[in-house]
């Protein structure tokens, strides 16, 4: 089964941020990182490895929005003599990282949450402590999304960001149940048992990031961009007879640049064919190109 959801990644956004936009993020991110501490906290002082594993899905969170929000920065960063693309191409790097570092913590919480499995006699996680704090993540969640709605029309990145704390919602829902019926039951298995189910959702949600950040860093084609459509659409235009030597790479998460040669059957017409070139370009979802046109 293909992973669709992550295509939001590779759409032009706007050079610039919005103070707004920037204010809304940085609110998102604080709120968020202060409950993760605490959710991890609590987690660990009531032996409530449920609990731990949500605050690792949350920390993934609070990295997507601080990646869009870096990204939007170094979108803007202007190309230097020896940076000619700014530092846009670090957004990748940062994308790449971040995932390395989620499959390490989910992989921690499965094997902590193996060990509990192993020895269920130290198992006594508090049923109340674990619907409580899950309970508080709930409500941290829908001001996120609240923060993040009014200003999801306007970018692809943020509709991302506002997904993920949709899931979010769900997954810290489910954590509530699991502590109730701890608590009614006193069946504390389910903890150990739900958080390798969560760190099993973290892993399944990152590795498509972490495949496609890892090919970016390489140059591939970005996802969602079909090369051979591409040439095909730009070989459809009248008076052109060859499309060759043509590169696709990523400057960024968010944007992609194009070099290609075109031969034509008539020179003088280089001046109608090159606009009509650079528009099938961007109908393929590429902002910058550079074709070189040869008689």
């Amino acid at each position: 089964m293909e992973n669709h959801h992550h295509h939001h990644h590779h759409h032009h956004f706007a050079e610039t941020i919005t103070s707004d936009l920037k204010k809304v993020y940085i609110a998102a991110i604080i709120l968020n990182t202060l409950f993760v501490a605490f959710e991890a906290w609590m987690g660990l002082r009531s032996g409530s490895m449920s609990l731990v594993s949500d605050a690792g899905h949350k920390l993934v969170d609070v990295f997507s929005l601080g990646l869009t929000l870096t990204a939007f920065i170094l979108a803007a960063s202007r190309p230097g003599k020896k940076f000619t693309f700014g530092y846009r191409k670090l957004t990748v790097l940062i994308s790449l990282l971040n995932a390395v570092f989620v499959v390490v913590v989910a992989g921690t919480i499965i094997y902590e949450s193996i060990e509990k499995l192993m020895h269920p006699e130290d198992l006594a996680p508090d049923g109340s402590i674990i619907s409580l704090t899950a309970g508080v993540g709930i409500i941290v969640n829908a001001l996120s999304v609240t923060l993040l709605s009014f200003k999801r029309r306007h970018d692809v990145n943020t509709r991302g960001a506002f997904l993920h704390m949709l899931t979010d919602c769900l997954l810290s829902i489910g954590v509530v149940i699991a502590g109730l019926i701890i608590k009614w039951t006193g069946f504390s298995l389910l903890d150990p048992i739900v958080s390798i189910g969560i760190a099993g959702f973290i892993l399944a949600s990152i590795m498509s990031v972490l495949v496609e950040s890892f090919k970016m860093s390489i140059d591939a084609v970005p996802e969602g961009i079909d090369p051979d459509k591409i040439a095909k659409s730009i070989e459809s235009i009248p008076g052109i007879t060859e499309v060759g030597e043509m590169h696709i790479w990523p400057v960024s998460t968010t944007e992609t640049a194009l070099t290609a040669k075109i031969r034509i059957s008539d020179i003088s017409m280089q001046k109608e064919i090159l606009p009509l070139v650079k528009e099938k370009v961007k109908e393929g979802g590429i902002q910058d190109s550079t074709i070189e046109v040869l008689p």
